[in-house]
């Protein structure tokens, strides 16, 4: 018979077995607590509890003028985080200006569990709109606001009031599984200019570094144009953000325009999407008009979806310039999907099996599980959206409302996808 007494399983053990929800809670109880919460040895024991956990994500649309908000399918209930609702819920009311119509608040973009929003304060004269800038995490309620950019125009006697659809995207740096600092990238100008006896697109733009807290001019160059003003948001992954072009008139799948942010390079790569053809490029074809595109990411990729009469196919992008992409899957859909009028929307930020498709035709979103070439239609429920299981949300109203004017191009929607640790907002130094 065992006389010892029972081991005493550690304070500092149980908690951290707890959500990071209820965990941010506990750093306020006193110093000794917040001390151990925030230490090296703190997160490496919260993760090995909850390795096989997954985390809370959102695919979200880029804000239009006067529209909402908008979230197309979202999953809140991992146990990483314990969320009991949607991650677009906790960004409005925004804390720092509760009372303002939704319509002032715009998403810009998403990199690795932050979020970039302009709120637009105040109207003055001229009929131009004051903003603020903010990126944070909506969930623990963190947020840094970020200083104006410089005026460019410093000759210009009117001042430079970026538009809301001058932010082009957001960046991050991830060292040892903790997001250290970010870039946020504004377009200032685009003009072709003769650099070396070569046509050259100049992209002249504005970044802003947390690291150091202030926005600097940067010039970036490439062979095709960059439209830093598109509604949709562009691509970002590793610091890398894919921007899409393609000629006037032309109804192929066109060009990614990548540039990173964090490299010394000042020359963008112009990287053809599967299915392009130079010669061809300007023909029109068609077959194409009914192609629907998207590119999204899904773990460490960048992926590439084209969907053409109830055929779905998605490459895998390498870094290998002799073959980009890599096929990973081709699934014939069902006949209850519409053969021309299905646009995918996104892939899962975890899983390239789970593929997500909105049907004009029937207005409503389908998952598709490309291995078992399953394919759910997901409904409208009273509230606006509708749950599958537990804690998927779908909002099927929201996502008609942006997707009735889509014809043709490549789709980028923003994935906000919240981190597996509760990493602070990083901040410049004081």
């Amino acid at each position: 018979m065992e006389t010892g007494r029972r081991r005493t399983i550690p304070e500092v053990e149980i908690l951290a077995r707890l959500p990071l929800r209820s965990i941010a809670r506990f750093k306020s109880v006193c110093k000794r607590w917040k001390s151990v919460i925030e230490s090296d040895y703190f997160r490496r024991l919260f993760g090995s509890f909850h390795r096989s956990s997954s985390t809370s994500w959102s695919i979200m649309f880029r804000t239009e003028y006067l529209r909402e908000m908008t979230q197309a399918i979202g999953f809140h209930g991992c146990k990483t985080w314990d969320l009991p609702k949607t991650l677009v819920s906790y960004i409005m009311p925004f804390q720092e200006y509760p009372n303002l119509p939704t319509s002032e608040y715009y998403y810009i973009a998403s990199s690795n569990g932050l979020i970039w929003i302009d709120v637009f304060v105040s109207r003055i004269k001229n009929k131009v709109y004051s903003y603020k800038s903010f990126v944070g995490n909506p969930v623990l309620q963190e947020w840094v606001e970020i200083p104006q950019p410089p005026n460019p125009w410093v000759q210009d006697k009117h001042p430079w009031y970026p538009s809301p659809y001058s932010g082009v995207g957001m960046v991050t740096r991830v060292e040892n599984g903790v997001v250290s600092s970010f870039k946020m990238v504004r377009t200032v100008q685009m003009e072709l200019i003769d650099r070396r006896d070569e046509g050259m697109y100049l992209w002249r733009v504005c970044v802003y570094s947390s690291e150091t807290g202030l926005w600097t001019f940067k010039q970036v160059f490439s062979s095709r144009p960059v439209h830093g003003g598109r509604v949709d948001s562009p691509v970002n992954l590793n610091g890398v953000l894919y921007l899409w072009d393609r000629y006037l008139f032309s109804n192929g799948p066109g060009v990614l325009v990548a540039h990173d942010f964090y490299g010394a390079d000042d020359q963008c790569q112009v990287i053809p999407l599967p299915g392009a053809n130079d010669e061809h490029e300007h023909e029109h074809d068609d077959e194409h008009e009914h192609v629907r595109r998207c590119l999204t990411t899904s773990g460490e990729d960048v992926i590439f979806i084209e969907v053409i009469h109830r055929i779905l196919k998605a490459w895998r992008l390498h870094n290998e310039k002799s073959e980009r992409w890599q096929l990973i899957w081709e699934v014939v859909m069902p006949s209850f999907i519409s053969d021309v009028n299905c646009f995918p929307l996104a892939m899962n930020p975890f899983d390239t099996d789970i593929v997500y498709l909105w049907d004009r035709q029937h207005g409503c979103l389908v998952s598709g599980y490309l291995q078992a070439q399953e394919f759910i239609v997901h409904q409208e429920s009273e509230d606006g959206s509708s749950s599958e299981g537990d804690c998927c949300r779908v909002n099927t109203s929201g996502t008609e409302g942006y997707m009735e004017e889509r014809c043709d191009g490549v789709l980028m929607l923003s994935q906000f996808v919240l981190p597996s640790w509760m990493d602070s907002v990083p901040r410049p130094p004081n």
